[in-house]
C-alpha cells in the first residue's frame, strides 16, 4: 500500500511570488493580461508551453496567487531540486513522471493552483482524475536563444490568461484511451489560446 504523498510547499510557492515579481520587474519589463480569470481560491490547472529556463519564475510573478510549476527541461537542468522543493516547484526527475504527477495531484486536491510548463510532462492525468478546469497560458519574450539561456535584460514578457475551460472527461479516468484523449482536447486548447494571444499582442507564434 502506497503512502499519502504530500502536496508541495505553499509557503515556498507563496515566497517565490513575492521574490520573483519583485527581481524579474527589476530586470525586464513584465505585463500580464487576463490574469483576473485566475481568481484567488480553488483548484486551477494551468497548462503554459514556455520551454525557457526562467518560465516558471515569470509565472509566479505574473500568476495572481500562489502557483506550483512543474519544471520544464530547461529548469529541470538548470536549478537544484532542493532549491526547487524550497519554492515549491515540482521537479521531473524520470521521463514517466510519475512522482511529479502525484505531487500535482496532491496540491489540485488541496485547492492549490498547479501550472505545468513546457510540452512533455501529461496532463489527461490530472485533468482525468480531479475534473479541475483548464487554463491556457502564453508567455511572449520569455525565451533565450536556447531554453537554458535567459532572455536580454528589458525585454517586454507578455504573459496571457485565457479564461479557463472544463474538459470533458469520458471513461476510466485510469484508462490509456481516456487520458489520451482528454490530452488531445488540452492540446487544442492550448493551440486556440496561443493562436489568439499572437493575434492580441501582434507577435508570431510558432
Amino acid at each position: 500500500m502506497s503512502l499519502p504523498v504530500e502536496p508541495p510547499s505553499w509557503s515556498g510557492a507563496a515566497h517565490a511570488r513575492n521574490i520573483a515579481g519583485a527581481a524579474l520587474r527589476m530586470t525586464y519589463q513584465v505585463r500580464q493580461h487576463g490574469a483576473h480569470h485566475v481568481g484567488t481560491s480553488g483548484p486551477l490547472l494551468m497548462v503554459c508551453r514556455c520551454e525557457g529556463v526562467l518560465a516558471g519564475a515569470f509565472l509566479h510573478a505574473t500568476v495572481p496567487r500562489p502557483v506550483h510549476v512543474v519544471a520544464n527541461e530547461a529548469m529541470g537542468k538548470a536549478l537544484r531540486q532542493g532549491m526547487m522543493a524550497k519554492a515549491g516547484v515540482i521537479p521531473v526527475t524520470a521521463p514517466t513522471a510519475v512522482d511529479a504527477q502525484h505531487q500535482a495531484l496532491a496540491a489540485l486536491r488541496d485547492e492549490r493552483a498547479v501550472v505545468v510548463t513546457g510540452s512533455a510532462f501529461p496532463v489527461g492525468y490530472l485533468v482525468a482524475m480531479t475534473g479541475v478546469p483548464v487554463m491556457p497560458v502564453v508567455l511572449f519574450g520569455a525565451e533565450g536563444r536556447v531554453a537554458t539561456d535567459p532572455p536580454r535584460p528589458r525585454t517586454r514578457i507578455d504573459a496571457y490568461f485565457a479564461p479557463a475551460v472544463t474538459v470533458d472527461v469520458t471513461g476510466d479516468p485510469l484508462r490509456t484511451g481516456t487520458r489520451a484523449a482528454i490530452e488531445e482536447q488540452v492540446r487544442q486548447i492550448v493551440r486556440d489560446a496561443e493562436g489568439l494571444a499572437a493575434m492580441r499582442s501582434g507577435q508570431a507564434w510558432p
